[in-house]
């Protein structure tokens, strides 16, 4: 499936393509565009693509009827993207550049063809496209290949510039992720950034004390060298995350 992503800033499109990748590594993501019309321009001059994601903020309140959306969500961040299959330009060009009056929901005609309700160039659902956890992680391990699964890992932590992540039995493993792209793959029920370099899991916590400056400090499993702070910004965050 090919896939276009339409979004102006370039950092976030990199987290888009990961987590694509997640959902299924087949895809094949076309270069990225940072609006509508120069999506409209890109596919007038070459072959359309399968599937069109667009940042929900720059349709406005074209987005209100459109139900396949590819959603991202972080400690930090809550992306959303409209999906679409295009059959042709003209339905770009009618409902993405012609929003309709100002103040006013557009109401995409249905489909009569189509009992399930969708709109026409709509042809994926929801769900799929949710499912953008990542379960596993690929490691190489004293020349071996080696697949982890994420309820096996206690913490994810940045050092000298590498990413690695630590297992309950202790073992270290290096990782080709930054760490604001692991925030948008791992399971935000199971994971929490709680400071620059350190994703944590639920369940790696042993102890949490109270600490000067209205921060918490953290005693893990398997134990960390370094005190473990949550960062101030992070705390309202991380409470609710805890259960608050």
């Amino acid at each position: 499936m090919k896939v276009i992503i339409v979004e102006p800033e370039k950092h976030v499109v990199r987290k888009v393509i990961r987590t694509l990748y997640s959902i299924d590594s087949s895809i094949e993501v076309l270069p990225a565009v940072k609006d509508v019309e120069t999506l409209l321009k890109r596919i007038n001059t070459a072959p359309l693509p399968d599937l069109v994601l667009i940042n929900r903020q720059i349709l406005g309140t074209t987005h209100r009827n459109i139900e396949a959306k590819l959603i991202i969500t972080s400690s930090s961040n809550h992306l959303v993207y409209l999906a679409f299959r295009v059959s042709n330009l003209e339905y770009l060009q009618k409902y993405l550049l012609n929003p309709g009056p100002p103040g006013g929901d557009v109401h995409l005609p249905k489909n009569r063809n189509d009992h399930n309700g969708s709109y026409p160039g709509e042809a994926v659902g929801t769900a799929s496209l949710q499912q953008a956890i990542k379960r596993r992680f690929l490691v190489t391990y004293q020349q071996k290949l080696l697949s982890i699964a994420v309820e096996e890992i206690a913490y994810f932590f940045s050092d000298n510039r590498f990413i690695f992540f630590k297992t309950f039995d202790n073992r270290k493993f290096l990782i080709e992720y930054r760490m604001d792209e692991l925030e948008t793959i791992l399971d935000p029920q199971l994971f929490f950034r709680i400071n620059r370099s350190y994703i944590i899991s639920i369940h790696s916590i042993l102890v949490i004390h109270a600490y000067p400056g209205n921060r918490f400090k953290i005693n893990l499993n398997p134990a960390v060298e370094k005190e473990m702070i949550v960062s101030r910004e992070r705390i309202v965050n991380f409470k609710k995350w805890l259960g608050e």
